[in-house]
């Protein structure tokens, strides 16, 4: 088979593909890829190999990875290429759309490509033999795989349609002048790694904005309990790394502390039994200076939430950092608050014009006004025209009773209550949700509580 992709990556990493994830891939096997270890050797692959649709910069022998891909992409501008990058920041980012590259990957993307041509290159060579048929292009056939589901395949049995069109989403080009190198790649952005997404049955909602005192933790504690008044089995994780406080909202004393849960896997299996009683959490670090020790282990702790049960809801705090890219890249839906602050609103574009810059896709956002009323300066129409047509939302003033039974971890009481928030927090999930998990939603009825209890201890 002709070579389709070739792969830079340093001499160290092509003995042992361990190093780039590709554990027990032959690599000098695979008859569609192309590998090498130096700059020259990969531009010359590059140049020489008429069928090559793409390169993958990985590492480099001689060369700044970034530096190579700007000079492949230079000798030929038809060619698709991404860099690869495990620590991505918006500065890489800036410099990749700036070089014209076509994309900047994490580790979990490049996998997910990985596998994603591997099998249609082999399908395709499988047809072409037993059809006698013409050898086609496959990257150029091959269409963005969903996390949900299947990619569908076309008639020849390839997976249908290129691999890096823009989202029509007004969001995904929220940015003017924007280059579109890196937006070009938000198809692919963020996905979760291949054998996460194999087991994935929940849905997985994340809920951030873009700073702070926006309402998260509450419409996150809102969300998940009235999951799992609905009868589905819910697990919240408080991905507010450093001042994460779901656990005091939802009431629960004791909770698995994400840094218990990696040191002990056993203990987050047993989080699905506790899923189907009520609401299970994994909480924020009980010590804030472990918080960048987890972070890069939150990717893997939501895909094993995922298979455990029918809905994880994913808190995200105020500081933006590596915990808002994994949820952002294990989620079906994002819940992107905000409040009727014209800071707010100010804070919210610098967010999307970083997800733009990270080649991050915003089709799963909806915008979310938090604590609406007529009073206010902003409404969603007014933040829906802001970010040139992307859909919003308002949320009403909970009022004193959120305050008050929330911060004494009544939130079951809450949910039982006729609160205006509750009601338009379940109209928003059934939004979002897929139809059976929405359809058990439905019959959750406001039942209010005999005697409601407060902070300060008076009953009604």
């Amino acid at each position: 088979m002709e070579k389709r992709v070739v792969m830079c990556a340093d001499g160290q990493s092509l003995r042992n593909p361990a190093m780039v994830g590709l554990a027990g891939e032959p690599l000098d096997a695979l008859g569609w890829l192309a590998c090498a270890s130096g700059a020259e050797e990969c531009r010359k692959a590059a140049r020489l190999l008429s069928a090559v649709e793409e390169a993958w910069i990985v590492s480099c022998d001689d060369m700044e990875p970034i530096n190579v891909a700007a000079a492949v992409k230079r000798d030929d501008p038809s060619k698709r290429v991404f860099v690869v990058s495990c620590g991505q920041n918006g500065s890489m980012a800036s410099r990749v759309a700036n070089a014209g590259i076509d994309g900047l990957w994490s580790e979990s993307q490049f996998l997910k490509r990985f596998s994603q041509v591997k099998r249609a290159c082999a399908d395709l060579e499988t047809k072409a033999r037993s059809e006698n048929a013409p050898r086609q292009e496959p990257l150029r056939r091959m269409r963005k795989v969903s996390a949900q589901a299947p990619a569908p395949t076309s008639a020849s049995g390839v997976v249908a349609e290129g691999v890096a069109s823009v989202p029509q989403q007004a969001v995904g080009n929220a940015v003017q002048g924007a280059k579109p190198a890196v937006a070009e790649s938000s198809e692919h952005a963020l996905q979760p790694h291949a054998a996460a997404a194999t087991s994935k049955s929940a849905a997985v909602i994340a809920v951030a904005s873009g700073s702070g005192g926006c309402g998260k933790s509450t419409v996150s504690a809102i969300a998940a309990a009235l999951v799992a008044k609905a009868g589905l089995a819910v697990i919240a994780i408080d991905a507010d790394l450093q001042f994460g406080d779901l656990h005091y909202l939802l009431g629960i004393k004791e909770p698995l502390r994400i840094e218990e849960a990696l040191a002990e896997p056993s203990r987050l299996d047993r989080l699905g039994e506790e899923a189907r009683k009520g609401v299970a959490l994994i909480a924020a670090p009980r010590r804030l200076e472990m918080s960048e020790e987890v972070a890069s282990e939150l990717s893997g702790v939501i895909a094993k939430a995922a298979a455990l049960c029918d809905v994880v809801v994913v808190n995200t705090g105020a500081f933006w950092s590596d915990a808002q890219a994994a949820a952002f890249e294990a989620a079906d839906a994002v819940l992107f608050l905000m409040d009727s602050r014209p800071s707010s609103l100010r804070a919210t574009t610098h967010a999307v014009e970083l997800c733009a810059r990270m080649g991050v896709a915003t089709t799963s956002f909806t915008f979310v006004v938090n604590r609406h009323d007529r009073t206010k300066l902003l409404s969603a129409v007014d933040v829906s025209c802001s970010l040139r047509g992307a859909h919003a939302v308002e949320l009403p003033e909970g009022g004193r009773d959120v305050d008050e039974l929330l911060g004494s971890g009544y939130v079951q009481e809450l949910i039982d209550s006729k609160n205006l928030l509750v009601a338009s927090v379940k109209e928003l999930l059934g939004r979002v949700l897929p139809e059976d998990r929405r359809e058990a939603l439905e019959n959750v009825k406001a039942e209010p509580s005999r005697k409601r209890r407060s902070l300060f201890g008076r009953g009604g």
